[in-house]
This record gives structure tokens, sequence and C-alpha cells, in this order.
């Protein structure tokens, strides 16, 4: 059984699902950075702090209105008292007296006005006065009218607009308190901490950036040849070049959507585990993808096979004598490489030093010391 498996060059990256890009969530100046880049977060912990006493005197100003609004809803629908009724209809009735007082004193005038004892002008000043005298008990008597039949319920209905729209001021300004306070999302390493004391910052200003490294992406490029053999799922082992000994394991998760039209390569994404957090984003790493087991195939050792101007070759002893052969290739291992074509099963193969012997050149096959 072959296992055949290519090595590759990647460079590690933080899975983009497992990181978190942090913001101030509201306008002000940052009063507390309670943690330090490189420091290792849960969720829910505090990344930084802003001054909060503007948003809680918007907060405090915002419940007072609350407090008056409701206030007038609750009169509004209470209706109007007793003693503001009887306090309408004597106003009222006052109105009423003053008005009869003066259309006596009209008609009393409106005589003398016609044998000439009371002047044109006193004369239209008494009517303008019974003008308003009627237009002030008109206005008691409606006032009266509406205390008596208690309060309309479109008033009662606005009412209760003003206090919805008091309501949702206070609940945004309780939000904009909340918002002074910004706690990581996830549990990670904090990567990236901008966030100074004292500075002032807006929504838009990005001030941490927390990565989840239990698991961590390497990408890599799949020369155009294998992508038949590599499949989402395929096994990794990743090693650093310091440390080649410990081997990380994975699996291939998602390919690009297109190749490098110059070499036909396709760019891949594996996650491996990194529950040590020994990999780190930004570092080189090797990289062996593994491809599926091959239950019958003719192989050689690698060192057996050349290259002669871009042809594989390797070279047969046939009648104790070399002969230069050209093959087709297959799945390969670090040890030993598939021939799909030019050999067969039982061929004496030379393994070391036969490259460049003419053909026909007598060979002497001896057995291993």
């Amino acid at each position: 059984m072959l296992e055949p498996s290519i090595d590759l060059v990647g460079t590690l990256e933080a899975v983009p699902e497992r990181t978190a890009a942090i913001s101030a969530q509201t306008e002000g100046r940052i009063q507390a950075v309670p943690v330090v880049e490189g420091e290792r977060v849960e969720i829910g912990q505090v990344l930084f702090e802003l001054d909060p006493r503007p948003a809680e005197a918007e907060r405090r100003r915002a419940e007072a209105a609350v407090r008056q609004q409701q206030a007038v809803l609750d009169r509004l629908e209470q209706g109007y008292l007793p003693q503001e009724i009887e306090m309408a209809r004597q106003e009222a009735q006052k109105a009423k007296a003053e008005l009869e007082s003066l259309r006596l004193r009209v008609r009393a005038a409106t005589r003398l006005h016609e044998n000439n004892e009371v002047s044109d002008v006193e004369f239209e000043r008494l009517q303008s006065t019974l003008r308003q005298s009627e237009a002030a008990y008109a206005s008691a008597a409606a006032k009266l009218d509406l205390y008596r039949a208690g309060t309309r319920p479109e008033r009662i209905a606005e009412a209760q607009a003003r206090l919805d729209a008091a309501e949702a001021e206070l609940a945004r300004a309780k939000l904009a308190v909340a918002y002074c306070t910004t706690s990581s999302p996830i549990a990670g390493v904090v990567t990236q901490l901008p966030a100074r004391q004292g500075m002032h910052v807006v929504p838009s200003d990005r001030l941490a950036t927390v990565v989840d490294l239990s698991q961590i992406f390497v990408r890599i490029r799949v020369p155009g040849g294998y992508l038949s053999s590599v499949k989402p799922g395929a096994v990794v082992e990743a090693s650093l070049p310091s440390v080649e000994e410990d081997r990380f394991e994975g699996n291939i998760t998602r390919f690009s959507g297109a190749a490098d039209p110059k070499t036909g390569d396709v760019q891949a994404f594996a996650t491996l585990h990194n529950a040590q957090g020994r990999l780190k984003p930004g570092l080189t790493c090797r990289v062996r993808v593994h491809m599926p087991s091959i239950e019958q195939a003719l192989v050689v050792p690698v060192s057996a096979l050349a290259d002669r101007e871009g042809t594989s070759v390797l070279h047969v002893v046939r009648d104790h004598k070399a002969y230069e052969v050209q093959v087709s290739t297959g799945a390969s291992t670090r040890q030993y490489v598939q021939i799909t074509k030019g050999l067969s099963e039982g061929d004496l193969v030379i393994t070391k030093g036969g490259y460049g012997l003419p053909d026909g050149c007598p060979v002497e096959q001896t057995s291993p010391e």
C-alpha cells in the first residue's frame, strides 16, 4: 500500500470566525484599559472603559423626562378634580353675571343714545365691552363643559405618545451608559491593543483585536496537478522549522475560489489544533498533506528517479546491462514514487549511480553488505 503525501510551505493565520475586531461603541474618552497586549481574556472580560459621566448625566435627564410625561398621562387619565370643576363653575357664573349686567347697561344706554344723551363714542365702547363679555362667558362655559365631560381620548393618546418617546430616549441613554464599558465577545488572546488611557475615541476606531488560537489556519498553495487527490477533509501535519519534532495535526477546511493564473496553484486553508497556543499567526511552517492511500501501486525509491530535460527517467538492468527508460510518475512519499507507465513489476532498477550510464553499459549486481 502506498500512502502518498506532498510537502508544502504554509503561513499561519488566525481563523476569521475566531477573530473579534473590537471598536468603541460610543464616543468618549478612555478612562481605563485593564488588559495588556498578549494577555489571554475570557468572554465578558473588560477590555477598556470610557468616562461614563456624560452618559450618566444624559440618563438622569431622560429619567426625569419620563417621570414628567408619566405624571401628565396619569393626570389626564384620572380626569379633573372636583375642586377644579367647582372653580370652573364659579368662573362661568361670574362671567354670566358680568354679561347680564352689561346687557342691562347697553339697553339703558340705547334709549339715552336715541335721545342724544350718550355720545356715539361712549355707546360704541359699551357695545364693544358687551361683545368681550359675551366671549369671556362663552369661554368659561366651554371650559366648564370640558371639565364636566372629562379628558378627551385624543389628549390621552397624545400624552401616551409623548411618554413612549421619553421612554425610548431613556432606553437609548441607558444603552449609552452600558456602551462605556467594552468587554471581549470571545475567549482568546489580545493580539492588538491600540487603546490608550485618555484617548478620545469614536465608534469607527478599532481599539482591540482578540483571537481564539485554540484552532488556527495554515494557508498553503496546492499545485493544480494534485487537486484531484487533495480534497476538503484531507489530513495535514504541520511543523515549525525551529521545532520540527512537534507535529500539529489538522484537516483542510476550504479552498479559494480561483487558481493562480500564472502557476495553476490553488490556495487551501487547513485548520490546525493549537490547544497550547504555540502556533502564532504570521509564522511560516512546513506542511505535509496526506492523500488517499493506493492499495496496488508500482513504486521505486526516490533515489532511483532522475530528470532528463523535463522527462522522468530511471535505469533498469536487463541481461546484466543498464538501460535508460522514460517513465510516467504518479503519487509519491518521501521514500517512494509511483510509476504509472514505462516500468513493469519485477524489473530490476538501479537505485543509486545509474544516471549518466550509457545504454548497454555492463553492470554487476551485488548483494548489500
